[in-house]
Order: structure tokens, then sequence, then C-alpha cells
């Protein structure tokens, strides 16, 4: 606990100023919204108050209480809140004690449990030689907080550039799903193309295989009313003549055909992709992988570990 002393300078204060006496308020009366000069002063609690509020001081509050004129006061000693923290955390009591073998802060009960060691001195006695080595340590502290500051900050803004990563991954997915797509539309193109050439070849092929095979037909349909003609009414010789055209015919015929049959083939179009393109395919929706890379950093130096985290993305 450290104690001081500082001169009242608010606007309350009876200090004279140009001849002016400035009145204190009464800071109980404060507390209620309530504007009252105070006359008394509490040397033991540092408050300001009037006589009302004197005696509900004294009557209310614990222990024995010391009471001056409030015109009286010019000075008043600072009392600085350790929030708790000059009292044992073990035992809630205050600390008097420091044992130097253990580098330990004690309370009276911390102190007897220490009373073998050798180094168990009162504060009050060590208390004077430690003032530039607190000051030392609050330059430390303040470094250490800006330090602390600096690792929040970058854990924001960390936070922060994951965040507009996560929101632009699907983003890069679609991205590259249109130059997935806009391959497929121009290989669409050049394929139905090609094969809209192959496909006119072969039915030019094709057609005049069914000219030459429709005029073959169409000369052995013009012999087949006359052979029924002659079979029943013609003379001999009409018979000798027609089976010796037929056989001309049959003949024309068996030749066109083993023409065609040896020049025939059939044509069929199918499709067939890269070899990469029917691995991603074998792939699913595995063929997306999301590679998360740490980097850590110590000293100024970095060191880097690689975890390669896959993320399946199922489609139900």
């Amino acid at each position: 606990m450290a104690t001081g002393s500082h001169e009242i300078e608010n606007e309350d204060s009876s200090d004279m100023v140009g001849g002016c006496v400035q009145l204190r308020s009464c800071e109980p009366c404060m507390k209620d919204n309530t504007s009252t000069n105070a006359t008394q002063f509490c040397t033991v609690c540092k408050e300001f108050m009037c006589d009302d509020c004197k005696r509900g001081h004294s009557r209310f509050k614990p222990g024995k209480h010391t009471f001056i004129s409030a015109k009286d006061v010019t000075e008043i000693p600072i009392v600085v809140d350790m929030k708790d923290l000059d009292k044992c955390e073990e035992h809630q009591k205050k600390i008097k004690f420091f044992c130097k073998d253990h580098s330990l802060l004690c309370c009276s009960t911390c102190a007897f449990i220490h009373r073998t060691c050798t180094n168990v001195d009162e504060l009050a006695k060590i208390s004077e030689e430690k003032g530039q080595l607190l000051h030392d340590l609050k330059r430390d502290l303040v470094q250490a907080a800006s330090k602390e500051s600096d690792i929040i900050n970058d854990c924001m803004q960390t936070k922060q550039s994951l965040n507009e990563k996560l929101i632009k991954l699907p983003t890069d997915i679609g991205e590259l799903r249109e130059k997935i797509n806009t391959l497929f539309a121009k290989a669409t193109t050049v394929i139905n193309n090609r094969a809209k050439d192959v496909v006119d070849v072969e039915v030019k092929r094709l057609s005049e295989r069914q000219a030459s095979t429709e005029k073959v037909l169409q000369a052995i349909n013009d012999i087949l009313p006359i052979c029924s003609a002659v079979v029943d009414d013609g003379t001999p010789q009409q018979v000798f003549i027609l089976a010796r055209t037929i056989e001309r015919k049959l003949n024309d015929s068996k030749v066109h055909d083993d023409q065609l049959q040896n020049n025939h083939f059939t044509l069929k179009l199918s499709l067939q992709f890269a070899e990469e393109i029917s691995t991603i395919l074998k792939k699913g929706s595995d063929f997306v992988k999301l590679e998360s890379l740490r980097i850590h950093q110590k000293s100024g130096m970095y060191y880097i570990h690689t975890y390669i985290l896959c993320i399946t993305y199922i489609t139900c």
C-alpha cells in the first residue's frame, strides 16, 4: 500500500482564491444528488461531510473516527487502492512479510508457515529500497502490456483475414467452375464441327450406296412382271431370251453386292475424354482439397509446419 500527500485542487476546495472562500461539498449528500456544504472531515475515512452526515457516520460506520473542521483541511493523504493485491491469495490477510528463500509474499499465517526459512523480512524494512525496482518493473509491465496488445491486434486481424478468405473460397471454386464450363463449351463446339464433317462424308457414301442399289432393284422389278407373263404364255424363244436376261441381271446384282460388301463398314461415333478428366470424375467431390499452412513465428524467425486438411463436400 502506497501513501503520499496531495493538495486539494477542485472547485469544492475551501482554499482562499482571489479573496473568496470556496466551500467543499458533503460527499455522502452528493451520493444522493444533494448539494450540501461540508463542515467536517473524518481523518480516518478521509471524507468530507456536513453535520447531519457526521452523526450518521459515527453511528453506522464501525471503528473510531476523528473529525476536524473542513476548513482546516489543506492536504489529504493519498491512499492507493490495491484492489486486494496487498492481500494473501490463500488466506485473504494483509501481506506484511516477504520470504526471500521462496520469493513469496506472506501474510502473518504464511510467515508462521515459513518460520523455518532464514530470510523472512517485514515489508516495512525492505519497502524503501524497492522504489527504483518498482519503477523498472512498471516499465517492463508497460512493455508487456504493449506486447499483449500487439498479440490481440494480430489475433483480430488474422481472424478477419481468415473470415475474408472463408467468404472467398466459394468464389474461387465458382471461378474454377466457370473456366471448366467455358472449356467444355469450346470443346462442344469443336467436337460438333468435327463430327459433322465425319458424318457428312459418311452420309454421302451411304447415299451413293443407296442410289446404286436402288438402280439394281429397279432393273429387277422391271423384269418380274414380264417373267410371269412369259412363264404363262411365252414362246420357247421368249422363255430362252428372258432366262438369259435374268441370268445376266442376277450376275450384275451379285457383282454389285460383292462390291458393296467389300467396301462396306459401319461408322460409330463416341467421345473419349482425357485421362485427367476421368481421374477427376472418379474422385467425385474430393477433387477439391483445402490446404491449411501454419507458420510458427518465434524470436523473429519463422518455422514452417504444414498441415494438410482435406474437406469433403458432400451433396445431399
